[in-house]
């Protein structure tokens, strides 16, 4: 017998359209979330692009994406990878208001910028540690840039915001209190220098001293002696190599550890012994003529000697508590 009207094939035809438009309205929002999702995630991962400073109160300004700097390396994916000093919040810890301020000026200043400071980054700089996480060869090529600058202008920059720095129009009152940002600060303008030459050095292979030794996972020591001028001790126990690379930076280092302005010149000599204690004797250089500067100004020379003194570090190498070493 035939039935009026569609047939049973089509019933199930018309049945299954019915079904499927919601099945492929569906599909089509899961196959979007999954593209917005994945395009979050990648985003995500670009840590250090050109994204700005995390804003607060005291807010850091940011370097513009347009800026003429150079870039200092490309990633995987093709984006600029910029590392910046104090590159979060500055808190609210200020005795004046003017030392934010000073803080906020310089960081803004191409002229600063431009220089690619390692003595701050070493410290301050969370893109620059993102940078070390992945690895020597975007290590070795952030290290590149920041050898390529003109050491001796941006030296003379660095030494003129020093002395703008323990201006009392500036941040001399929380200097004077140690307010640890400011000394961090302090320590890094006087110590661009040294950190560069250190920064820069190359193994007999021909790689930096400082990409080896921040992968060398089996002897962080070597990594330590580059914290040493921004007053950073040397941690008890640790034993940098006995390498050429070791050698040379403790010799770049005894240049400037007679500075008695200089934090090196009081983690010098105890890092040296603690060296000498597995390299040898005569390793790194102990006789230092440190300049003392007394209460009356007056100026006189002596040789340094002092007792190995055990430090701390805490997380990232980003700072660390350190037992200075006392006045003879």
């Amino acid at each position: 017998m035939s039935l009026n009207g569609p047939s049973a094939a089509s019933l199930r035809l018309a049945c299954l359209g019915r079904r499927a438009g919601p099945l492929l309205l569906l599909l089509v929002l899961a196959f979007t979330a999954i593209v917005s999702a994945t395009s979050d995630s990648y985003n995500n991962t670009l840590l250090i692009d050109r994204s700005p400073r995390q804003q607060s109160s005291k807010t850091l300004k940011t370097r513009d994406a347009t800026s003429s700097s150079p870039p200092i390396s490309a990633s995987s994916n093709g984006t600029t990878i910029i590392p910046y000093a104090f590159d979060s919040s500055l808190g609210n810890n200020f005795t004046e208001e003017s030392c934010p301020q000073f803080f906020n000026s310089f960081l803004a200043s191409e002229s600063f910028i431009q220089c690619y400071p390692f003595s701050f980054f070493l410290q301050t700089s969370e893109s620059f540690f993102q940078i070390v996480k992945q690895g020597a060869f975007k290590l070795s090529s952030t290290m590149d840039m920041i050898c390529a600058v003109n050491s001796t202008q941006c030296g003379t920059i660095m030494n003129s915001y020093a002395t703008q720095l323990l201006a009392s129009s500036n941040c001399a009152a929380d200097y004077q209190l140690e307010n640890p940002i400011v000394t961090q600060a302090y320590n890094a303008f006087t110590s661009y220098g040294m950190l560069y030459s250190a920064g820069c050095l190359q193994s007999l292979s021909g790689s930096y001293c400082y990409v080896d030794s921040i992968t060398n996972s089996t002897n962080p020591g070597d990594s330590y002696l580059y914290y040493l001028p921004l007053d950073v001790s040397l941690p008890g126990g640790s034993q940098p190599s006995c390498s050429s690379c070791s050698q040379n930076i403790m010799s770049i280092f005894l240049n400037y550890a007679g500075n008695a302005s200089l934090a090196i010149s009081q983690t010098y000599v105890p890092a040296a012994q603690q060296i000498n204690v597995y390299c040898g004797p005569n390793f790194a250089s102990t006789s230092v003529p440190v300049v003392r500067v007394s209460t009356t100004s007056s100026v006189s020379f002596a040789t340094a000697t002092a007792n190995v003194r055990d430090a701390a570090m805490v997380a990232g190498g980003a700072a660390s508590f350190a037992y200075l070493l006392g006045l003879l």
